[in-house]
């Protein structure tokens, strides 16, 4: 059918892409003014953020309203730069209404990078609209492998714009390993996530977290004198030792954190459990006991830490924990930095023996599960695991108990790549024992260079023929 000939389907698309759009960006529709709500928390909500799976994805899901948009002002007789414009603004007005919505949903988070991606997805699908007949023809000869239907330019444009493409792509990808997508409204848990619901059995002795990442002396003085480094080191963001003989609340002595609180503690048995809490400091004095009967949280959001490891991009996070079970599941959780089982800026946590780690950043998502690092047997038996996680220059370190244990990670185009997959992958973990770069090399450059050799060698044959067909005339 020809769509141009048919009014209604311009319509029906318009107004199925724009509930599209409300169901994927509104729902659940719990509305709710949030606190402090003025000009000012506008602006400030109003940053750049995001994943880079939610950008693909929000290109998208704007393509189809572009389409719609192109569909109708072409019926009406409009020139086709003014629908691309009309589009294009079209597309920033609803997103921004979109977004501005999305304030009053504690669910959701607005941010610019949203509102250029939704634009461009806009601005695409009304060209799409316009280039559909050449786009349809040139694949079709791709895979009918009939030459009539391509063009020594139509190949030429292909490769350059697929070489344009690939380039942009990995060029956002580089960009994006940092911790820019980071919220400071999330708690920090010590024993349980934030919500209560992933309790952790075990003890921990101190947390200490430095805004930079540390090189391979202060690795190696970690492991000799942690408590030294990071009481002198002026980089200090959480200095927590948990050995003291506080019970009823544990204070961060860089006092960048708000105070951590027992939780799951009635009156009734408070001041039992500070006398316990002491007998078993002073006769042991290796750490506090934390399960799902008793386990800390901030008070407040933890913003100051937020904001000082979002300002530098890299951290240095000290951890001396041992675990009383193991074969703990959920995973249970060491620590966290978060808002709940869903949205997350950091988590340490504990599956059977292995060490879970979660890190939010633009290409590991709001659930930092794309993906998830596993370092196996850390928690085999009852002893004290002394933990140094270093993230800096687009690399996760992982030292376990010396800096000779030593697990890594490079966030690099090849091993990022699989963030521009619009779906979620389950159970992306990535076990840092056996982690082997070259396997991602190779199935990245295949994914990349084998579109390229195609289209190359329809360029081959296209240039071949043309001789061959000037010679016999």
């Amino acid at each position: 059918m020809n769509i141009k000939k048919s009014p209604r389907w311009g319509n029906l698309l318009f107004i199925a892409s724009l509930a599209a759009i409300v169901i994927a960006t509104i729902s659940p529709f719990n509305f709710q003014i949030p606190p402090g709500f003025s000009g000012q928390f506008i602006l400030q909500k109003f940053e750049f953020g995001g994943s880079v799976k939610d950008y693909w994805q929000n290109i998208l899901l704007f393509i189809p309203l572009g389409i719609s948009l192109a569909m109708i002002g072409d019926r009406q007789g409009l020139s086709t730069p003014a629908i691309v414009a009309i589009a294009c603004l079209a597309s920033i007005l609803t997103t921004s209404a979109v977004e501005t919505t999305q304030l009053f949903l504690s669910s959701r988070v607005s941010n610019l990078s949203d509102i250029i991606c939704n634009s461009l997805g806009g601005t695409l699908g009304a060209i799409f609209y316009f280039w559909r007949k050449y786009l349809a023809q040139f694949l079709l000869g791709l895979i009918y492998q009939d030459t009539n239907r391509l063009s020594l330019k139509s190949l030429l444009i292909a490769i350059a714009s697929y070489c344009a493409l690939v380039t942009l792509m990995v060029l956002v990808l580089l960009a994006n390993v940092n911790l820019s997508n980071w919220d400071d409204y999330y708690y920090l848990g010590i024993g349980n996530e934030v919500t209560g619901d992933r309790p952790w059995n075990g003890r921990i002795n101190n947390l200490y977290i430095s805004d930079r990442g540390f090189n391979p002396a202060q690795v190696q003085q970690a492991f000799t004198e942690a408590d030294t480094l990071f009481a002198q080191s002026p980089d200090l963001v959480t200095f927590l030792k948990f050995t003291d003989e506080e019970a009823n609340s544990y204070q961060d002595r860089s006092h960048h954190l708000p105070n951590l609180l027992w939780q799951n503690v009635s009156a009734s048995n408070s001041q039992a459990q500070k006398r316990s809490l002491k007998k078993q400091q002073s006769s042991e004095n290796n750490g506090i006991l934390v399960n799902s009967r008793q386990w800390l949280k901030t008070a407040k959001p933890a913003a100051a830490l937020t904001q000082k490891l979002q300002h530098t991009g890299e951290f240095s996070l000290y951890l001396a924990v041992s675990s009383n079970n193991p074969h703990q599941s959920g995973p249970a959780r060491i620590m966290s930095l978060s808002y709940g089982t869903i949205n997350h800026n950091l988590v340490i946590a504990q599956e059977g023996k292995d060490l879970q780690f979660r890190l939010r950043t633009p290409i590991t998502g709001s659930a930092a599960s794309q993906p998830r690092f596993r370092i196996p047997r850390i928690f085999a038996n009852d002893d004290l695991c002394r933990l140094l996680v270093v993230f800096a220059d687009k690399k996760l370190d992982f030292y376990v108990n010396n800096a000779a244990t030593k697990y890594s990670f490079e966030f690099t185009p090849a091993t990022s790549f699989f963030s521009y997959i619009p779906w979620s992958r389950v159970d992306w973990i990535v076990n840092l024992e056996g982690f082997k770069p070259l396997k991602y090399q190779l199935l990245f450059y295949t994914i990349i260079i084998t579109p390229l050799i195609i289209l190359g060698a329809y360029l081959v044959f296209y240039q071949q023929r043309f001789k061959g067909d000037s010679y016999k005339l």
